[in-house]
């Protein structure tokens, strides 16, 4: 009975200690917890001490900011991966310029583009008359919605023979992110300065909290010009066309030697004959000013061998005076 009696009472004793070293640990822990909550308290009741005391702070939130902007990051770039920018380079040939222009126009209308710049160019109604080809050209430089780029650059055989094109594409996926990443970090300590702004109380903290805001200004406004570029470039393509009137189309590449040769024997012949056309035409504007040329020339035919024959007389009368000297 004693034996048990004294069991009994060594394990009611074993239990009170290991209440005890539990009640005591989880007072040690409250009090840790209670120490930690009250620290950033008492570093805010501290007042600033000088700027130099902040500097961690702010390096702290940028450093947050860069961490969630990496993983917002990540989610952006599942949503919508890649920031690609396409261009484009083609020359159209035609033989009917202003139907060919009318139909680059309808199709640029039609796909929601427009024109960044253009230029017009051909022969005059002088040159033309002086022999030279009156063939013109247009230059344009088109935005595209990205989406309808590929779209356009294969309905240019459309408005004419397209003997040329390229296209070329910049993946700025990374450095846009990246961008957009530091641009979100300095917005946060943007918002940290201006935190500190109201509760500076020296006009050196304020001074020096101006100045940092200054160049944290200029550095966002030079990231979000930069997205904004990108932005730009991305939803609309650049597409440069050249449009050339020709009257013969150049020749497919597919072709035999024998047909190049005649290829190159019968471009010879119309190249004379074009020649021969231009000059006609020439002679024919040229006759009003032939015929004007003829008419003076009559007219003052006699007036110059008048002029002529009284310098020979007069030529002739001082030479007899100078022998009637001797």
């Amino acid at each position: 009975m004693k034996k048990t009696l004294a069991l009994v009472l060594a394990f009611l004793m074993l239990l009170s200690l290991c209440a005890c070293g539990a009640g005591s640990k989880g007072g040690d822990s409250s009090a840790a917890t209670e120490s930690i909550q009250e620290a950033p308290a008492a570093a805010a009741d501290n007042g600033y001490g000088g700027l130099a005391s902040y500097s961690s702070d702010i390096s702290y939130e940028y450093a947050e900011a860069e961490e969630q902007n990496g993983s917002g990051e990540a989610e952006t770039a599942e949503v919508d991966p890649d920031k690609i920018i396409y261009s484009g380079e083609a020359e159209v040939e035609t033989r009917d310029f202003d139907d060919s222009i009318a139909k680059l126009m309808e199709m640029l209308e039609q796909y929601g583009g427009w024109i960044e710049s253009s230029s017009l160019s051909g022969a005059n109604y002088y040159s033309i008359s002086r022999g030279n080809s009156g063939n013109r050209s247009a230059s344009y430089t088109l935005r595209i919605p990205s989406q309808h780029f590929e779209t356009v650059m294969n309905s240019l055989s459309d408005i004419g023979n397209v003997p040329y094109t390229y296209t070329y594409s910049e993946n700025v996926t990374a450095q846009y992110y990246d961008t957009q990443a530091r641009l979100t970090a300095y917005e946060t300590q943007e918002a940290r300065l201006l935190e500190m702004m109201e509760k500076a109380e020296t006009v050196s903290d304020v001074i020096t909290i101006e100045e940092k805001l200054t160049e944290l200004r200029y550095q966002i406004e030079s990231l979000q010009s930069t997205l904004n570029n990108w932005d730009r470039q991305v939803s609309y393509s650049t597409l440069r066309v050249g449009v050339t009137e020709v009257g013969e189309y150049t020749p497919q590449p597919q072709q035999s030697y024998i047909q190049e040769l005649w290829q190159a024997l019968t471009g010879a012949f119309k190249d004379l004959g074009r020649f021969f056309k231009n000059f006609l035409v020439f002679l024919v504007s040229a006759i009003p000013t032939l015929l004007v040329l003829v008419v003076l020339f009559f007219i003052f035919r006699p007036v110059y061998r008048k002029v002529k024959a009284r310098r020979k007389a007069k030529g002739e009368r001082g030479k007899t005076g100078k022998d009637n000297e001797k």
